[in-house]
């Protein structure tokens, strides 16, 4: 083969090999897809044709004994803020993750939390600009604005790396679990913890595709509450002073 048809060669098979899918097994041991589907019952919040939304309910599955445990695989994600919301509201990712917070609209955001989960405050920031939070152990973290009250957000870290936030349909997919027997956990915001406690069970996973079923989640307990800004104080009039307000 000469250099030239060589080099080439070599060009194509490393491209092939960065375009290809996932193996379908780490580290020898075979992995299946899970899969499952949200149901609500009474529900609260409401898409546009008038379903429920069954979105942002986080699912994963905790090894139990006996099951490998793969390394860590922390990654950066980004939670936007543009119109004065927090886009996507739920978020789930495994400890050690960082969330990037960028601003995208036209006036200052101050991102904080000061609840269970992971506390921070990243302060006064402008249009254009980021700053991230690592979320270094599990919990729920609920995030605010200091400054627009309407804005609120969720961080689920988990310290697994087998995990999906559901679809508005209820549909939730969880990719390359390692074939073995699992605590299946639910966090959903609209439901209460007692329920929430009941739904853990032992799943096992199978190769290739494991379905969960139906879990259904009740809202009818669900009460919204209002949320002080970081100093523990309520917000003022709008929750914009005059000076961040937007032109």
């Amino acid at each position: 083969m000469s250099g030239t048809r060589l080099c080439v060669f070599s060009v194509l098979s490393i491209f092939l090999a960065a375009a290809s899918p996932r193996p379908a097994r780490r580290d020898g041991l075979p992995q299946a897809v899970v899969r499952g589907r949200i149901e609500i019952q009474n529900p609260q919040v409401k898409i546009r044709d008038g379903r429920a939304d069954a979105g942002g309910v986080v699912v994963w599955l905790i090894p139990t004994d006996g099951v490998p445990t793969p390394p860590a695989r922390p990654v950066r994600v980004r939670v936007l803020q543009r119109d004065k919301r927090f886009i996507p509201h739920v978020t789930a990712v495994e400890v050690g993750s960082e969330v990037d917070f960028p601003n995208l609209d036209p006036f200052f955001h101050n991102v904080f939390s000061t609840f269970d989960g992971k506390t921070f405050d990243l302060g006064l920031y402008a249009n254009g600009e980021s700053r991230p939070v690592r979320f270094n152990r599990p919990g729920v973290s609920f995030i605010f604005c200091n400054i627009h009250p309407q804005m609120s957000a969720v961080v689920v870290s988990v310290d697994t790396p087998y995990f999906a936030v559901s679809a508005q349909d209820g549909t939730v997919s969880i990719q390359d679990a390692l074939v073995g027997t699992y605590e299946l956990r639910v966090w959903h915001e609209r439901s209460d913890p007692r329920q929430l406690v009941a739904l853990r069970r032992v799943v096992s996973i199978e190769s290739p595709a494991t379905d969960l079923g139906v879990i259904r989640l009740d809202e009818s307990s669900y009460n919204p509450a209002t949320h002080k800004n970081k100093h523990g104080e309520d917000y003022r009039d709008s929750g914009e002073p005059r000076a961040y307000r937007r032109p």
